[in-house]
């Protein structure tokens, strides 16, 4: 199978149906316990269990640049991605959920980025993950406790349904999935703009019908910090540990709110959104 990624990384592609190791033939991936056909295109694992367009296929180069964007470093990213960094050490294998077309951190020396995205069009454009695989966080094709670490750069808000109950149980199957795959004592960590609480309300009554109005512009579900913290209570390994950090900055500064939107610069002060990271350490020894 021709891919440039190194042939341990290619060894942990599984079945996104049942985990079960994969037969390879050529550019070929299939599970013979499933049924399940994957393939190498481009260099890409592509191993969605159903073909559907992204929302991201025609966005990635706005994204690109959205990355580059001076008042996003200064709101969030800069302050964030160094955070994230520091979890990147020599021999670690993360898991970059939604890594779009490029990685917004720097990937230290020995560290090893695997990068899941919906998007065809973005994971083949982004060149810095060491596997790269066209894939769904539902049904991630890794197997059981196989990375040490899982990053959602604001991909968590993107996992959207055509209501509000099926977006939260879209989540709810990303977030078993992490727990799954993450080593005891891994981390999971999840950046998201967290709604203050007019937003959050005004949004919770709004959100379906504006979903069924507009559901190919409206990706986007907010969560507050209470439902994502439960959400890792449900469905993460028993004793798992969480911690909030909280990133602040100047109510003057200036950025981007939208990032298919680079031109549109607002001033912080009415921003209804917080940038936060949930941070969770999966149990050293977990039951089962």
């Amino acid at each position: 199978m021709t891919s440039a990624a190194s042939p341990d990384l290619l060894s942990l592609l599984r079945c996104p149906r049942t985990r079960s190791p994969l037969t390879r033939d050529g550019n070929r991936l299939h599970c013979p316990a499933s049924g399940f056909d994957g393939e190498i295109v481009d260099d890409v694992a592509v191993m969605m269990l159903t073909k559907q367009p992204s929302f991201f296929d025609d966005k990635f180069e706005i994204m690109q640049e959205g990355h580059k964007a001076e008042g996003e470093r200064r709101f969030c990213y800069e302050q964030q991605m160094a955070l994230l960094e520091s979890y990147l050490e020599p021999g670690a294998i993360a898991l970059d959920i939604g890594c779009g077309p490029s990685l917004p951190y720097r990937k230290p020396a020995g560290a090893r980025i695997i990068g899941l995205e919906p998007s065809f069009h973005s994971i083949k454009a982004n060149t810095e993950c060491d596997l790269r695989i066209h894939g769904s966080a539902y049904n991630i094709p890794l197997p059981d406790r196989s990375v040490d670490l899982v990053i959602c750069i604001y991909s968590i808000h993107h996992m959207v349904g055509a209501t509000i109950a099926e977006t939260e149980r879209n989540v709810e199957r990303a977030f078993t999935e992490f727990g799954r795959v993450l080593k005891p004592n891994g981390r999971l960590f999840v950046f998201e703009m967290t709604p203050i609480t007019l937003f959050a309300a005004a949004q919770h009554l709004g959100w379906n019908l504006a979903r069924r109005l507009i559901p190919r512009r409206l990706d986007m579900y907010f969560w507050s910090a209470a439902a994502i913290i439960g959400l890792g209570q449900r469905t993460l390994p028993a004793g798992s540990l969480v911690e909030k950090v909280f990133f602040g900055t100047s109510a003057f500064t200036c950025f981007p709110p939208a990032f298919s939107l680079p031109w549109l610069q607002v001033p912080r002060l009415i921003y209804p959104l917080d940038a936060k990271l949930y941070k969770w350490r999966m149990p050293r020894n977990p039951a089962g």
